[in-house]
């Protein structure tokens, strides 16, 4: 099996994964929405490329796009020739929300939709890690005529929506934030994967509504990859094992691991992230699509080749595909 040393980057220089988008950031405008009518705009990152199929992460619960998990797979499409998109969920990151009430599941979905619609072409990858590794069963079942496969981080599949959670976290604030939150209003907590969110129960609700169902699981129709660790202590990877068993695609493997936790952004992990996504590039392939126009970088071809993520013959094909010249000026590495 080809590893990742001798066919993407040297996880050595895997620092600069942890910082910095490698294109730049577009949005989409996704029209109006919420009480004050506000404008609901998608941030996005997108790698072009005539490789077949492309990748899209689809970010967990209320992780921002500019994380080494999606930076990382970032790197290794520009370095293949593969489309890549990553994006911000609304009210996360760049996709800036006027009022933290209106953070919605529903939205969250909406946004997937219109990254598989809108911002891609042919048959994707998804890679998504814990709470986005429910969205993205949601969007195989939604289209199965464009999903290739699906990799999954630590999936945290139908989670969250059991009523004594919600009491479990009500009883832990005090007595006037508590009444506050069962009126309607969010709540501000600390996650230990990502820093401080935003929950509330209209959000609970939203979550019960798009419940993933047995039925859906066992019409998915592309090849699964799990990847778990057994000391994650957010989602429980006997979880995983019963997901593995309902998925209806009889190629369906997962990766389980010892060390780690539920976030799995160890060197080690990104590795093992990288060897499953080149196993299903392999197992599956796509002929290739329609020549592409050049990405917008962010960093220099000079400073992509000293980060180990282009050779010379990709700096030299990415060059004459028109990538270069006034870009070479700009840096943020």
């Amino acid at each position: 099996m080809a590893t990742p040393e001798r066919t993407v980057v040297g996880l050595q220089k895997s620092a600069i994964f942890r910082k910095h988008n490698f294109v730049e950031t577009r949005y989409a405008n996704l029209g109006t929405a919420g009480q004050t009518s506000y404008t609901r705009r998608l941030a996005f990152c997108k790698v072009e490329g005539q490789r077949r199929p492309g990748i899209i992460y689809i970010p967990g619960y209320f992780a921002p796009m500019n994380i080494a998990k999606a930076n990382i797979l970032e790197a290794f499409c520009i370095r293949t020739g593969r489309p890549f998109v990553k994006y911000d969920a609304e009210g996360v990151g760049q996709s800036v929300i006027p009022d933290a009430e209106e953070v919605s599941f529903t939205k969250w979905f909406e946004d997937a939709c219109y990254v598989v619609e809108h911002l891609t072409d042919g048959p994707q990858m998804l890679v998504s890690s814990s709470n986005g590794a429910w969205m993205a069963l949601l969007m195989a079942s939604r289209y199965p005529d464009r999903i290739h496969s699906t990799l999954m981080i630590g999936p945290g599949v139908n989670q969250c929506m059991d009523d004594d959670i919600y009491e479990g976290i009500l009883a832990s604030l005090d007595k006037e934030t508590a009444a506050r939150v069962r009126a309607g209003k969010p709540m501000r907590f600390k996650a230990n994967w990502v820093g401080e969110v935003t929950g509330s129960k209209k959000f609970l609700d939203e979550m019960k509504a798009f419940r993933i169902t047995n039925e859906q699981l066992h019409n998915i129709k592309c090849p699964v990859r799990i990847v778990h660790a057994t000391d994650d202590s957010s989602v429980l990877w006997d979880n995983s094992v019963r997901l593995m068993d309902i998925i209806g695609h009889q190629d369906v493997r997962m990766y389980l691991k010892k060390r780690g936790d539920h976030r799995m952004l160890a060197d080690e992990d990104l590795h093992l992230l990288l060897i499953a996504v080149l196993e299903l590039l392999d197992s599956y392939p796509v002929p290739d699509g329609p020549p592409a126009p050049p990405s917008p970088l962010t960093v220099s071809l000079r400073e992509l080749r000293g980060a180990g993520v282009i050779g010379e013959s990709r700096e030299r094909e990415m060059r004459e595909e028109g990538v270069g010249g006034e870009r070479e000026q700009k840096s943020k590495l």
